[in-house]
């Protein structure tokens, strides 16, 4: 049991030392959030509910504590943003996934213009 332990904790030590996609140290490349608590919380609640993280085999709080841990960003009361956001009066619930859409759509449109140009 000892041993299993330690080899885990050495395997986690190396794969955070070391990022394939980046082809180089996580340390040089560390990502912190830069949006807002409600932005974040938005977020992690619709990752969780399209269930595309281990197959949707994952707790909300776990969700929150290791996408927290990546992204240098904690928030202990996620449930109360979320009620925040649930009780928006303006008629716009999902006001961070809809910027998301829409900036992606814009780029695609953007690229299609550049595209069509040549």
């Amino acid at each position: 049991m000892q041993k299993e332990w330690m080899e885990k904790q050495l395997l986690a030590k190396q794969s955070a030392e070391y990022c394939p996609i980046a082809g180089h140290s996580a340390k040089q490349t560390k990502l912190k959030w830069t949006g807002s608590i409600i932005e974040w919380v938005e977020l992690i609640y619709t990752l969780y509910l399209v269930r595309r993280i281990n197959g949707g085999k994952i707790t909300l709080k776990e969700l929150f504590i290791q996408m927290g841990t990546f992204f240098d960003f904690e928030v202990k009361e996620f449930a109360n943003y979320f009620m925040n956001i649930k009780s928006r009066k303006d008629g716009n619930r999902t006001k961070f996934m809809d910027v998301l859409k829409n900036t992606l759509l814009e780029y695609m449109s953007e690229f299609d213009r550049k595209s069509s140009r040549k």
